[in-house]
């Protein structure tokens, strides 16, 4: 995620946000930026493959279908297919790392025996969690954060040192993030973001008011849509329908309080839009598998 440049073109207008690389090292300067819990962008696409590294705070991050918490010392992989969009626990200052690069290019003397890792369709779709945590796997947040500071520290061999980097961190990618399967539960692969992007409204309307009652009828009027066709495009386009869409939000926005925060659960529950903890207790058991209070 990063500031728009001159070049950059919102989703309104059905361009992707351009990245301009040096083509003799396709890999971006790294920017660090500090936000609060209102997202600062719109949801958006990049042209090139994106890389993050989370090193204080915590909230969640949207990816085309998928919903997702983050915390300090998490990272993500985002393609250039899954529209995204991050925004902080309420109160909260989040700061993050960026980098952008051409997998492709960058890595175009890789052996044809391992190219199998190179394939960007892996990074992407209902089975990949593009948030990895950093408690889990934490070899894969290690290696993203190395590799934003070789690129800002610019020692000598640095180029080479990012190649190797990139290259492993791919390897981790593909031992813990295998192409078939996955541990998230199949849903419908999200449309490409032709059809995302006429939703884009929506997404933002849902992102900074998941604390509030959000009728459907809003969500289609913000995209100047009958409540039937909207339906039907923000299925097909984010592989659910609104509601179950807007629950995972204050589900998981939930969960990223509870992981990062202080703050007492039915404070939580309220703040992720519940006015009824027993609803909430029994909706977070439903997605979790445990309650609130054992999550924590």
């Amino acid at each position: 995620m990063r500031n728009r440049s001159k070049n950059d073109f919102s989703l309104e207008s059905g361009k992707l946000e351009h990245i301009e690389l040096d083509p003799v090292f396709p890999v971006s300067e790294s920017r660090y930026d500090v936000r609060g819990e209102e997202p600062e962008v719109e949801p958006h696409i990049h042209d090139q493959l994106e890389l993050g590294y989370c090193y204080d705070g915590g909230g969640v991050f949207l990816i085309g279908g998928k919903v997702f918490p983050f915390r300090a010392g998490d990272a993500v992989v985002i393609n250039t297919r899954e529209v995204h969009l991050a925004k902080g626990n309420p109160g909260e200052i989040t700061r993050w790392g960026w980098i952008n690069l051409d997998l492709l290019r960058l890595l175009a003397d890789i052996p044809e025996s391992y190219g199998g890792s190179v394939k960007l369709s892996r990074y992407c779709g209902a089975a990949f969690r593009n948030v990895i945590d950093g408690e889990t796997h934490p070899e894969i947040p290690a290696c993203i954060r190395r590799i934003l500071a070789e690129r800002a520290e610019k020692k000598v061999h640095c180029r080479p040192m990012i190649r190797s980097l990139v290259w492993r961190l791919l390897l981790l990618l593909d031992r813990y993030y295998p192409a078939e399967g996955g541990d998230v539960a199949p849903e419908k692969a999200p449309g490409d973001y032709h059809e995302v992007e006429r939703l884009v409204p929506a997404l933002n309307h849902i992102a900074g008011n998941f604390q509030n009652p959000i009728p459907v009828t809003l969500l289609a009027r913000l995209c100047f849509m009958s409540e039937a066709n909207f339906r039907r495009c923000f299925r097909r386009a984010m592989g659910c329908a609104a509601k179950p869409y807007i629950l995972k939000v204050r589900l998981h926005a939930a969960a990223a309080m509870l992981r990062g925060s202080e703050q007492s659960i039915l404070d939580i529950a309220r703040l992720c839009g519940y006015n009824n903890i027993s609803n909430f207790n029994r909706q977070f058991r439903d997605t979790y598998r445990c309650s609130p209070r054992e999550f924590r």
